[in-house]
């Protein structure tokens, strides 16, 4: 990658040094965890595109919104957490194969999760939830939801994540589609981490079917 193209990332991580203040490391939960409440930066590259993102949290909630630089992929999150209950929402707009090409898409999610803790400090996150796709000019679905987080940190620095989830249509329509990725990570601090992951994307709906895969990398500020 050349230097100029580097330099919108450059100018990113510059503007996240900026405004993030120095913390002390008992304020925080692992910033890779799914229901860390603490507000957050970050930006990152996949196979085409420069990604930010960022969250903003109360003490039992937490929005968040991430895109692409081109402004065709976007995801709005929402997290309301207590010792009780895990609720989350979100939408997404992406784009869907169709028998007419790539068609621009919503998807609005909402489910709960539940928090395990695992052998050697690992953590297991589950969540099951409920969305509903709207393909514009195709389909219309409602699909039940399930996905799975493990979180291990295996040094004080070094982490790794897992992560896998699947939709299935639940109104008729033939739908599913799944998501994979393995990451690792290396937390320079509480505040500071980077990660690079390998992601399996794969959706059918109808007879349309694709499946994609892609390096990503990001650096996440948390504070």
């Amino acid at each position: 990658m050349s230097v100029k193209a580097l330099r919108p990332f450059i100018g990113s991580l510059l503007l996240l040094s900026v405004v993030s203040a120095p913390v002390l490391a008992n304020d925080f939960r692992h910033i890779a965890d799914p229901l860390n409440l603490n507000t957050s930066l970050y930006i990152g590259f996949d196979d085409d595109t420069f990604k930010l993102g960022g969250s903003f949290a109360t003490s039992h909630q937490k929005f968040s919104a991430n895109s692409n630089f081109d402004g065709d992929k976007w995801h709005l999150g929402y997290l309301y957490s207590t010792s009780e209950v895990n609720f989350r929402a979100s939408v997404d707009h992406g784009k869907t194969d169709t028998p007419q090409g790539k068609a621009n898409h919503y998807q609005y999610q909402m489910g709960l999760m539940t928090e395990h803790q695992g052998w050697l400090s690992t953590q297991v996150f589950t969540e099951v939830a409920v969305n509903h796709l709207a393909v514009k000019s195709y389909k219309d679905s409602t699909a039940a939801n399930a996905s799975m987080t493990i979180l291990k940190p295996m040094t004080e620095h070094w982490y790794s994540e897992l992560y896998v989830q699947g939709n299935a249509g639940i109104d008729g329509v033939e739908r599913y589609d799944a998501r994979s990725w393995l990451a690792l990570g290396y937390q320079i601090n509480p505040q500071w981490s980077w990660v690079i992951r390998y992601q399996y994307d794969w959706e059918k709906l109808e007879q349309i079917e694709s499946e994609d895969t892609q390096w990503v990398f990001a650096i996440r500020s948390q504070f």
